[in-house]
């Protein structure tokens, strides 16, 4: 079986990987240089990451370190608990971490602290009245609607970008999601979990980069490379799809993990499905600026925090500073604090970024939201279309894959609209698509 994976970044490396242990030569597609949104920077004593942050010890993830020998390399947070704050009402306030800090928390009302007690009990509060909800109406009920906007909005614009007016509950929260459709209190959501230690964030002495270099070198040699961007992918008979590259060249297969999305998938799968190439261009994306800084460790830091996250609203569009070093101390020289800030959004629509005003005005920002001075400018990486915004009805586009999948053995898709944005469901949703490869090419030879 000969395979082909569109795409270099984590999940495509990841997948060729995947093929490469089975025995097969992927061919991987991909114009850049390996590994997308994932770089890190060594600058002067600093692990600068102008990506992805952190991940998330789950299993897939856990699996993929043990196997490329990289465990021992691997940073829990020197901090623990640690804490996550949100700038509310013009102060950094506690994402509350259990009951106690709950019910002293002053992001909740007195009658949201008097209530979810019995609102936690009550089956059926989250019921959804629609095939899809906002998170602000689906958790309204819960906590209403001031709490929704002054905690999930900055939270969920730290990992989205998005808007909780806009961003769907079905594809971000599915667990829950499923529980409100069946009319379960969140009570009974909770038990029916599985139990065990909520899963950590680490990082990797070196930075998150030193995984797409490990898998890069263990694939070299064991699979092909094409610099070019797939322009379309055709369908052939009896089976199998040729991929027609932007610099004319084309290339035949049996088998293809497409890992691209949105507008980019768009055109690749226009002649295969119309309808999903529609479905697919109107995604949308929002588009990310981060920024290192670094300041004295004598500056007074919330203590104990990973970060600050923030809703609309905020100058130069600002939604989070992380507190890198706090947490795992070995990304910074000993007597500096990284602060990593992230501008952006889906708030800032297509918002050119200028480096000169953020030079001069993040420092004055920083001061008098954190009361830092003294601030140290590192470098500045902006990554257009970097996140997509999983809208109401963002269901549909999962279920047109799915469909479209069903109906080409061979054909799977693996990009972010399939999960997670973070690095560690990227890996989970990679090597998901590799199996659903060979359950549906073995379909289709056994019939033959």
């Amino acid at each position: 079986m000969k395979t082909a994976v569109i795409g270099g970044g984590i999940a495509g490396l990841v997948a060729a990987y995947e093929f490469v242990k089975a025995g097969y030569r992927p061919l991987i597609l991909e114009p850049a240089q390996l590994g997308g949104m994932i770089r890190t920077k060594a600058l002067d004593g600093f692990t600068l990451e102008q990506g992805p942050n952190v991940l998330v010890e789950r299993p897939a993830m856990v699996e993929l370190l043990s196997e490329l020998g990289l465990v021992e390399r691997v940073r829990y947070p020197v901090v623990n608990p640690y804490g996550q704050f949100v700038w509310c009402r013009g102060r950094p306030m506690k994402v509350p971490a259990g009951l106690k800090e709950f019910l002293t928390s002053p992001l909740f009302s007195l009658s949201t602290k008097l209530l979810l007690p019995l609102r936690l009990l009550q089956p059926g509060l989250l019921k959804p009245r629609h095939d899809d909800l906002s998170v602000l109406e689906f958790f309204s009920p819960l906590i209403g609607e001031r709490s929704v906007r002054d905690l999930l909005d900055p939270v969920l614009k730290g990992i989205y970008g998005g808007d909780v007016e806009k961003l769907s509950a079905r594809t971000i929260f599915p667990g829950l999601w499923d529980a409100a459709t069946q009319g379960l209190s969140l009570l009974g959501y909770m038990r029916r979990r599985p139990r065990g230690a909520r899963p950590s964030i680490m990082v990797l002495e070196g930075g998150t980069q030193t995984v797409t270099d490990a898998l890069a070198e263990r694939i070299r040699g064991r699979a092909d490379k094409i610099e070019a961007r797939v322009e379309r992918i055709e369908r052939l008979s009896p089976r199998g799809y040729r991929l027609v590259c932007s610099d004319g060249s084309s290339v035949d297969v049996d088998a293809c993990v497409v890992t691209p999305a949105g507008g980019a998938l768009a055109g690749m799968i226009k002649g295969i499905d119309s309808e999903l190439s529609t479905m697919v261009s109107a995604q949308e994306y929002a588009s990310l600026t981060v920024i290192h800084l670094a300041v004295s460790r004598s500056e007074p830091l919330i203590k104990d925090a990973f970060g600050l996250l923030f809703k609309a609203g905020m100058p130069d569009d600002l939604l989070g500073v992380m507190f890198n070093s706090q947490l795992f101390p070995h990304v910074a020289p000993p007597d500096k604090h990284i602060l990593t800030v992230i501008v952006g959004g889906a708030q800032a629509r297509a918002k050119e970024v200028d480096e000169a005003a953020l030079r001069e005005r993040l420092p004055q920002q920083l001061s008098e939201l954190l009361g830092v001075s003294k601030v140290e400018w590192l470098c500045l990486t902006s990554w257009r279309n970097a996140v997509p915004q999983l809208k109401v009805g963002h269901h549909q586009i999962i279920a047109a894959l799915d469909r479209v999948e069903a109906s080409y053995p061979g054909l799977v898709f693996a990009g972010v609209d399939r999960g997670g944005v973070g690095v560690t469901d990227r890996v989970r949703v990679a090597r998901e698509s590799v199996q659903r490869v060979y359950g549906r090419v073995s379909e289709v030879l056994s019939v033959a």
